[in-house]
């Protein structure tokens, strides 16, 4: 990710594995664990709100990551307009096409692919037809799971945008990629082949290291962040109408909508009300 020392970075999704340079994170389900991997991280400014309502002022943020999001939302192209709205650059990582139907998961309602430099995203219309078959092998067969690692880059797409997000749906009858294509295939191990030897191999080097001093890592990385210039509530707005709210103790408060968001354990909760 091309983020600068100076940059002010917004987190979408961030759970319970935050990237160590962003200032504020973001997460619609504070107390759900349900579709992460683990308790929530809130060791820096945090707030509770929906991607696709995101209660900032416009250009708040030069840096927006949006990363196992997008595939979440029941309006991917309202969460795009608005990562467009409160930062002029950004990253977005989501399963490929490959891995959706590889692996399926339910709770995901579009699939992904990139190709030259264009989002393309599709509404998920049938069902995961392998159901829980190779998340098991992955969690149980180590030459299952070195296969995966091995050819990790075909499980991902990573989409670097700046200015605007270079994207456009797809009919969901038809796979975008034509796997009978012996041109797409050999493309699709090109791109792997010509991969830097540190990407490619990056999820065995992580294997190797302790996730204490990977923690550890983060938490150095955490410390060196530059101190931000904004704070919550330089930039917070109300997330159904964007004008400004007025902070009291407990809550915030928007005059143009008479809506009250409360503030739990210091954290903003601020998804609109349906």
């Amino acid at each position: 990710m091309n983020i600068q020392p100076a940059d002010f970075v917004l987190e979408i999704g961030s759970g319970h594995n935050p990237k160590a340079r962003s200032d504020v994170l973001c997460d619609k389900f504070i107390d759900d664990d349900h579709q992460r991997g683990g308790g929530i991280v809130t060791d820096r400014s945090m707030i509770e709100a929906d991607g696709q309502h995101l209660p900032f002022a416009d250009n708040s943020f030069d840096y927006v990551i949006c990363s196992h999001v997008l595939e979440h939302v029941e309006d991917p192209k309202l969460m795009i307009s608005e990562l467009e709205r409160v930062a002029s650059r950004g990253y977005i990582e989501v399963p490929s096409e490959i891995s959706e139907r590889l692996y399926g998961w339910p709770y995901h309602l579009w699939i992904f692919n990139l190709i030259d430099g264009k989002l393309l995203i599709q509404q998920k219309v049938d069902p995961d037809q392998f159901g829980q078959l190779f998340h098991t092998l992955v969690a149980k067969d180590k030459g299952f799971l070195r296969f995966h690692k091995k050819y990790h880059p075909i499980f991902l797409v990573h989409y670097e945008w700046e200015k605007n997000i270079d994207y456009e749906f797809r009919e969901s009858n038809t796979p975008t990629l034509d796997f009978n294509s012996a041109e797409i295939i050999n493309n699709i191990l090109k791109e792997i082949e010509a991969m830097p030897w540190l990407k490619k191999w990056q999820p065995f080097i992580k294997d190797l290291i302790p996730k204490t001093a990977v923690s550890n890592f983060k938490k150095m990385i955490s410390k060196q962040r530059h101190k931000p210039t904004k704070t919550l509530r330089d930039i917070i707005v109300c997330p159904s109408c964007k004008e400004k709210v007025k902070w009291e103790d407990k809550l915030i408060h928007c005059n143009h909508c008479d809506a009250d968001y409360p503030i739990l354990g210091g954290i903003p909760r601020l998804t609109p009300k349906t």
